[in-house]
């Protein structure tokens, strides 16, 4: 029977701490990951790209997020720079913090 790493978190732990800290980690199969600020040239990149694609979702239910909106893919959770929900947000619970329903 194979055992967990040593710095296992269940996803459970992982959200108590998550939403208590000041930092942002992302979390893969068990395992926290720390996440690096971004550059300066990184930020205006995301910052050309959501005022491109914004515009064009207007008026057809679909709406862009910046990368402080947790995303939950099976069971891995992630701040990616940039996400797209269609129609309505659907969360994890009522802290309305995880999306499981990207584009």
């Amino acid at each position: 029977m194979a055992t967990a790493p040593e710095s296992y978190i269940s996803e459970r732990d992982y959200l108590l701490s998550e939403r208590q800290s000041e930092t942002k980690a992302e979390y893969v199969d068990g395992q926290v990951l720390a996440m690096a600020g971004a550059s300066e040239r990184h930020n205006r990149l995301l910052s050309n790209l959501i005022m491109l694609v914004g515009p064009q979702l207007r008026g057809g239910g679909c709406r862009i997020y910046p990368s402080d909106l947790k995303i939950k893919v099976a069971n891995r959770y992630f701040y990616p720079d940039a996400s797209i929900v269609c129609g309505k947000a659907v969360f994890t619970d009522d802290m309305n913090d995880v999306v499981l329903n990207p584009t």
